[in-house]
């Protein structure tokens, strides 16, 4: 498996975010999804990573840096296909993002997530994230969950 950077011209990335989309839909309402767009992987405020093989991408996150005050990184569109599940990919494309927030010295990780996530709540919770309140322009909402990090710098 390769590391890649999620490029939005590229057909794997195009498939992968239309399969997170319609995951996120499925679970929950249209109107509380706030994801990461192709067009934004172009932004200089995101890091945008896959893990690729034959199959296209299997796995993916990013971390978008915000700089609200206090600065933060917001991990966006962690995913992992069906059939690669349970392998640790998430843990290790979340490693690549937390390692690289703190080559940018972003004090403070954040992300939201839903209820129905149980699996990626327990993976954040062995990372170490707490839950936290709304933040940035999300707000408070029984179909999100807030949490945070923070990087010993």
């Amino acid at each position: 498996m390769q590391l890649v950077d999620l490029n939005p011209n590229d057909q794997d990335v195009i498939n992968v975010f239309t399969d997170i989309d319609r995951l996120i839909c499925s679970l929950y309402p249209v109107a509380t999804a706030q994801s990461l767009t192709l067009d934004e992987l172009s932004q200089d405020n995101v890091y945008a990573i896959g893990l690729k093989n034959e199959d296209g991408i299997v796995a993916c996150g990013a971390i978008v840096k915000q700089f609200d005050n206090p600065p933060y990184g917001e991990i966006r569109r962690l995913y992992v296909k069906p059939s690669y599940r349970g392998k640790g990919l998430s843990r290790r494309i979340m490693q690549i993002l937390l390692h690289h927030a703190g080559e940018e010295e972003i004090p403070l990780i954040r992300l939201e997530t839903g209820p129905k996530q149980k699996k990626s709540i327990s993976l954040y919770e062995n990372l170490g994230f707490q839950p936290c309140g709304p933040f940035g322009s999300y707000s408070e909402n029984p179909q999100s969950l807030f949490m945070e990090l923070g990087l010993n710098q």
